[in-house]
């Protein structure tokens, strides 16, 4: 995941963006979540600029972080400020947009784009019907940004976790959905795509239609056809082509759960999107068995916990709070 906020704050960097779009990424940058993340990614920027390398760094962003550079040593005179937390130090002072939109305004040339930011929380679902008509769900955690109007040759929107697009035919303007490392151009069809952030594994699976996927610095590219579902690891850049059941690849729309293969890990990431609790154990204490389950809609996390333990055998669960707790037996 580190990875994925350094290209946040690289891409950000390039661009001089509004008033409007500072305090958006600021609210961003100062947030709890993904805080360590955050700090090594801007702690990467703040070396690059400390050794005077100002490549591809807008003329704004550049005044920005010599200001920061001014205000962090004369606090260094005074306390010994330790870097942990640069970014609550450097936040106001750093002039970079959100993720979507810079995206947004290389695409289009303009850093004036109106954009929509749609999230959903943990354990929710969200439906949507975007400008054109396309028919959007959204899954618990993600986030779909979008344009109020779609305008030019295409209609491009950025996601982040997963959704499922049922898109509306316009053969004179291709919908594009865009990620981080994943690229899907459809025209009018039905497709679920998967890019969650913490997850090496992307994929896209074809319900209907026809699409065009792109991955691996966007330099492969295949075609799916219906019932098809291109995996691709951004860690080891292999990819394949899988035919799952459609009804387990869109079981989370109908609030079911279901696991084919997967690690007690894999398991527990999922659950925390599910469920609004935070798991806490020890790596170590999980072994790389694999299990596979199906859970109907509005099973409770005591009852899922409850299978889930039956069946590891070795390892027993506590929930205080909003908290699972995991410990072996």
């Amino acid at each position: 995941m580190g990875n994925y906020f350094n290209k946040i704050i690289d891409l950000f960097v390039k661009t001089d963006v509004s008033a409007d779009f500072q305090a958006e990424f600021q609210k961003w940058l100062t947030a709890e979540k993904f805080s360590e993340e955050k700090d090594s990614a801007l702690k990467s920027l703040w070396q690059k600029t400390e050794e005077g390398n100002f490549a591809g760094i807008s003329s704004q962003t550049q005044q920005s972080l010599g200001e920061v550079h001014k205000k962090i040593k004369q606090r260094q005179r005074k306390v010994n400020i330790r870097f942990l937390h640069f970014w609550q130090v450097s936040a106001a002072c750093l002039t970079i947009a959100l993720l979507s939109t810079l995206y947004f305004a290389i695409n289009k040339k303009s850093v004036n784009a109106d954009l929509i930011e749609q999230y959903t929380p943990i354990a929710e679902i969200t439906h949507l019907t975007l400008p054109d008509g396309t028919q959007v769900q959204l899954n618990s955690t993600a986030t779909l940004f979008y344009p109020e109007q779609f305008t030019g040759e295409t209609r491009s929107v950025y996601l982040i976790g997963e959704a499922n697009f049922k898109v509306s035919k316009n053969k004179k303007q291709p919908f594009i959905v865009k990620s981080n490392d994943l690229q899907v151009t459809a025209l009018g069809t039905e497709f679920n795509m998967q890019v969650y952030p913490g997850n090496p594994i992307l994929s896209t699976t074809l319900l209907s239609g026809s699409v065009e996927v792109r991955f691996n610095n966007m330099t492969t590219t295949h075609i799916l056809k219906p019932n098809e579902q291109l995996i691709y690891n951004k860690q080891t850049k292999e990819d394949a082509i899988n035919y799952p059941d459609i009804g387990d690849i869109t079981a989370w729309q109908r609030g079911e759960l279901v696991f084919k293969s997967v690690t007690l890990k894999e398991i527990f990431t999922v659950l925390e999107r599910k469920y609004p609790y935070t798991f806490v154990y020890a790596l170590n204490s999980l072994k790389d068995d694999k299990y596979m389950f199906r859970f109907k809609e509005k099973t409770s996390l005591e009852e899922v916990m409850d299978i889930i333990i039956g069946v590891a055998g070795n390892i027993r669960y506590s929930i205080e709070g909003d908290k699972c707790y995991i410990s072996p037996l």
